[in-house]
């Protein structure tokens, strides 16, 4: 059996997530192998010094993220990566680590720019008129109503683009653009960058200039790449922490 002094011991609240968490990258860093079981829940109980209602509550949010099959009586085995579910959060950012936003913004750029450029095609004027304030990000705002307003923006651009497969694709990633956001504009001046990208992109959508709607999309995507670095740089030693 492994040795469950890996661990720490849990002393604040949101008991079960931590725990969860803590399970979790044991797991990515190989302490536990695929169908192997886990501690039972009493042996894991006394390892964070925490209830068994603790535990269970960490390792049904690991069956929720597919992490590990529960079976009554015979405990928590280990499933393979192939069915943990990477669009949860901190599923993606514990198995891809430090890659994990570069992958997500090497994407958006793939995406993104095209999804402008069809939106800059096919948007309807109402669309325009309910983009517009999406687009603007004020500096007295909190990080979270600019990581909403973000979001929204970019959602409504992939919604004009008028392609069910794009707008599902884009909305499928929401809950980890929403992880990327909150760094991004915890970064001093990445609020009025953002929203000088917005406004250009804005303007050339509203212009119906595909291409020129494309060619902000990629200015904006940089901005975001070069706020990220920076983000890394002043959180160094507690990078990749959720």
């Amino acid at each position: 059996m492994n040795d469950v002094t890996i661990f720490n011991s849990i002393k604040t609240d949101k008991l079960g997530a931590q725990i969860g968490r803590q399970l979790m990258r044991a797991i990515v860093d190989g302490r536990f192998q695929v169908g192997e079981r886990l501690p039972s829940e009493h042996e894991l109980a006394s390892t964070f010094n925490r209830s068994r209602i603790a535990v269970r509550d960490a390792l049904s949010g690991l069956a929720a993220r597919g992490i590990i099959t529960v079976r009554q009586g015979q405990g928590s085995t280990i499933n393979p990566i192939s069915m943990w579910n990477t669009l949860d959060p901190e599923v993606f950012v514990v198995v891809y680590g430090d890659k994990a936003f570069d992958q997500l913004l090497e994407m958006r750029q793939i995406v993104e720019p095209e999804s402008a450029f069809l939106a800059a095609q096919r948007i309807t004027d109402e669309q325009v008129e309910k983009l517009r304030p999406l687009s603007v990000l004020n500096e007295d705002d909190t990080v979270d109503q600019h990581v909403e307003r973000d979001t929204s923006f970019h959602l409504e651009i992939a919604r004009a683009a008028q392609n069910g497969v794009l707008l599902t694709m884009i909305s499928s990633i929401s809950i980890l653009l929403r992880e990327s956001r909150s760094c991004t504009f915890a970064v001093p001046g990445e609020i009025s960058r953002g929203h000088k990208w917005h406004q250009t992109i804005l303007a050339a959508i509203e212009a119906r200039d595909a291409q020129a709607a494309r060619i902000a999309m990629h200015g904006h995507l940089d901005q975001v790449g070069q706020a990220l670095d920076k983000w890394r740089i002043e959180h160094e030693d507690n990078r990749m922490a959720f």
